[in-house]
């Protein structure tokens, strides 16, 4: 089983992850150049703060902090708070394929990380491995999510990982044994419908973060 507990902060800066900023280097072609790319690049859709949104985005954004834990709506909502109508479908989203379900909200963060950081999506995998350290999953287990999946000890949660990246790059490709891995491991057909939705919402999640050019986070370098 991956085990769990209360981390301390790790996070200086998204580039000073011991376990995000290392893999990033090795591959600097790929996800290093997003990430870079993410933290020096002027957003392409400025960010709506509370203060100037309209009473029905106001409302979203404080369903989406408060339900997270976050101290306050991230960038990631509030770029989309210029349409009332996409922040509060992309919050009924996370609220009910990332928070809700069957499958535990941490092993969804780690797929999450995972798919961001095949995508080279430098926000959400910044945003993501925070919440990763907020919902206390070791740094062992995420240098493993981050460099060598396959190399991970549960094997549960490598499959389930495995599966969801396969379906986010190339869901037409999925066999047969793709599905009776994740039924080997005693996921019901419920669970596996989760699984392929937080592969589909990841990448939904990548292109609004990439589209935008949204800025990290400061919250997420504290936590």
């Amino acid at each position: 089983m991956v085990r769990i507990h209360h981390l301390p902060p790790l996070l200086k800066t998204p580039l000073e992850s011991p376990f995000v900023s290392a893999n990033l280097r090795e591959r600097p072609n790929r996800q290093g150049a997003a990430l870079v790319r993410i933290l020096i690049q002027m957003s392409r859709i400025p960010i709506l703060p509370p203060e100037r949104a309209s009473t029905e985005t106001r409302k979203v954004y404080d369903e989406f902090y408060q339900r997270m834990s976050f101290s306050g709506p991230p960038n990631f909502i509030m770029t989309q708070g210029h349409s009332p109508a996409v922040a509060r479908g992309t919050w009924e989203a996370v609220k009910n394929i990332l928070v809700l379900g069957e499958i535990p909200r941490w092993t969804k963060e780690m797929v999450f990380v995972a798919i961001s950081i095949d995508r080279s999506c430098g926000y959400c995998t910044a945003a993501h491995t925070a919440c990763c350290r907020m919902l206390g999953i070791e740094p062992e287990t995420l240098t493993h999510l981050v460099r060598d999946v396959d190399g991970m000890s549960d094997l549960k949660t490598r499959d389930m990982i495995l599966f969801a990246i396969k379906c986010a790059k190339n869901p037409q490709g999925l066999l047969e044994s793709d599905m009776a891995r994740l039924y080997g491991h005693g996921l019901p057909t419920s669970q596996v419908v989760e699984l392929i939705a937080m592969s589909a919402f990841a990448v939904y999640a990548n292109i609004i973060a990439d589209a935008t050019a949204m800025e990290p986070d400061g919250m997420f370098s504290t936590v």
